[in-house]
């Protein structure tokens, strides 16, 4: 655009003469979009009820663009946009409705509620239709972040509003507009008066139409209304109703978003009072269609409810069979709270599951349900290469240190001796320094026990020399045992100390001496049981560990 062009559109923008306006809006047909263009820009700028007039008079044949050029003027077209919304014209009105929804004008609710109130306009429909569409266009700036650059605080212009229509919902006897309500409903806060007395009033003109949408509308402002009433201290029993019943998966999906992470103290009271929810009915076919997050959502939710743990347990169980991954983690860690066979079946079936967090999560839990062969699968699951499997594995069998292992050693069995010792040598980093400071105690008692501590957690290799030192032990006891569990320890260093050893002054150990490289010899190294010389104190029973029961 030329500057004699610029500059005379800045003249009849600012000029009083009703001729500018006139010579504008001919301008607005040019041929050259940028005549047209700067046309509009000054008929925008031009402070005159007809430049605005024209504005909303030639509004549907506006592009998108155009429109957007309009957005910015802020406010300027209310006035004329008002007037169109309450006139009889129907392009105008058509004309005033898509221009309040596209430049967000709340503030002409309470002119579109006029309009919608007179069931005798033809326009009526329209201007419900708008109300409706402006109503959740203001909810969704009220549950967004603030957007500071239109400088409008939504929850202000909410207050505004929702005056209005709460008188509208008053009239409601006179009107009978679904649509207001709907849009009251929409905008509403849960703990809005006239909400209130009307759900506390059954028999008050809106209250079946209220409670219909409550149960039934799409809209996520009025399903928003719903939810939130559950942070109140006290409720409609109509509000408990309608949870239970709601299952439109749009509903239910909003529902369990609320609750992914956790179920919040204020709602837990009231979710007592829902004991069933429809959506789960139907083989919970509406279950499998949801996402992670909702699956797990719909767990905690069931669980906060006041369904019976029969029903709870199917939701979980179902999920752990046929949901997602999230979903199944949850229902894995949900299983915590159940007992009794199925829940321990459930947990057995996890372990195979093919997500390595839901079998890390059902590992955590075997020990605790004391279920028949759980340490033996535990220490099987040791060999894991999930390392999250491996960790929950290593955490369950956290109580097998090296220290009880020394201080229930005498009160045990010789199986439990031997499994409880494989165990120790797997789950505790620090066994195999604890054992080898044991064979080096000043006591004797002290390294005849740790001997057979070493055999029993097959650590031989790992304490070499210091079994190797003991072959020159005073005790010729000791000797002998360190002779032969070196049997188990093929190595060239082992080999060379045994020859030593063969001229020991005791037939004792000699004969033991002796054994071993012959055995070694046949490169025929035995598997590790307790030393048969240190076995004659040891045929007892006793408790394990942890429970005082031998270890299987």
């Amino acid at each position: 655009m030329s500057n004699g062009l610029k500059t005379t559109f800045a003249v009849l923008a600012k000029s009083q003469n009703e001729a500018a306006v006139r010579l504008l809006r001919n301008a607005l047909d040019a041929a050259d979009p940028d005549v047209r263009t700067g046309a509009l820009r000054a008929l925008l700028s031009h402070r005159s009820a007809a430049a605005d007039a024209e504005v909303i008079r030639r509004w549907h044949t506006f592009s998108k663009r155009w429109k957007g050029i309009v957005s910015d003027s802020n406010g300027r077209l209310t006035t004329e946009i008002r007037n169109a919304l309450l006139g009889t014209d129907d392009q105008l009105h058509a004309n005033g409705c898509d221009a309040a929804l596209t430049l967000r004008e709340y503030d002409l609710i309470p002119a579109l509620i006029t309009a919608a109130e007179d069931k005798s306009s033809p326009l009526a429909s329209r201007s419900t239709a708008t109300l409706l569409q402006l109503a959740d266009a203001l909810e969704e700036e009220l549950s967004a972040p603030r957007n500071y650059y239109n400088r409008r605080d939504p929850h202000v212009v909410r207050s505004h509003v929702i005056a209005a229509l709460e008188r509208s919902v008053e009239r409601f006897d006179q009107h009978q507009s679904r649509e207001i309500v709907e849009a009251f409903l929409v905008l509403a806060g849960h703990e809005n008066p006239v909400l209130k007395h009307i759900l506390q009033h059954p028999h008050d003109k809106a209250y079946v139409t209220l409670l219909h949408l409550l149960s039934h509308s799409p809209r996520p402002g009025v399903m928003r209304l719903l939810l939130d009433s559950l942070d109140q201290p006290r409720i409609s029993s109509a509000i408990y109703s309608i949870l239970a019943h709601r299952n439109d998966i749009a509903f239910v999906r909003q529902m369990l978003m609320r609750f992914v992470d956790e179920v919040p103290r204020s709602m837990k009271k009231n979710l007592k009072r829902v004991d069933s929810f429809s959506w789960l009915q139907n083989g919970m076919q509406l279950v499998a269609e949801l996402n992670g997050e909702e699956q797990q959502g719909a767990i905690k939710l069931t669980l906060a409810s006041g369904m019976s743990r029969i029903g709870v347990f199917e939701v979980i169980e179902f999920i752990l069979e046929h949901g997602t991954p999230e979903g199944r983690r949850e229902a894995a860690r949900a299983l915590a709270e159940f007992r009794g066979v199925e829940a321990d079946d459930a947990v057995l079936r996890a372990i195979e599951d093919d997500d390595s967090t839901v079998r890390a999560i059902a590992v955590g839990q075997l020990r605790e349900r004391n279920i028949r062969g759980a340490i033996t699968t535990l220490f099987e699951l040791l060999d894991s290469p999930d390392r999250a499997v491996y960790d929950a594995s290593r955490e369950a069998l956290s109580e097998f240190t090296f220290e009880r292992f020394l201080a229930t050693f005498g009160a045990l069995d010789d199986a439990a001796i031997e499994e409880t010792g494989r165990i120790v040598k797997r789950v505790d980093p620090l066994a195999i320094d604890g054992l080898r400071n044991e064979l080096a105690s000043p006591l004797r008692a002290r390294r005849i026990r740790a001997i057979q501590m070493a055999v029993a957690m097959q650590a031989i290799p790992e304490c070499e020399s210091n079994l190797i030192a003991l072959l020159s032990d005073e005790d010729q006891v000791l000797r002998s045992a360190a002779a032969e569990v070196l049997v188990h320890c093929p190595t060239n260093t082992t080999r060379r100390a045994l020859r030593d050893a063969i001229l020991d002054r005791s037939q004792i150990v000699r004969d033991a001496v002796e054994r071993t490289l012959q055995t070694l010899a046949q490169h025929e190294v035995p598997p590790a049981s307790l030393a048969p010389t240190l076995l004659s104190n040891s045929n007892h029973s006793g408790p394990s560990l942890e429970t005082g029961e031998a270890v299987t």
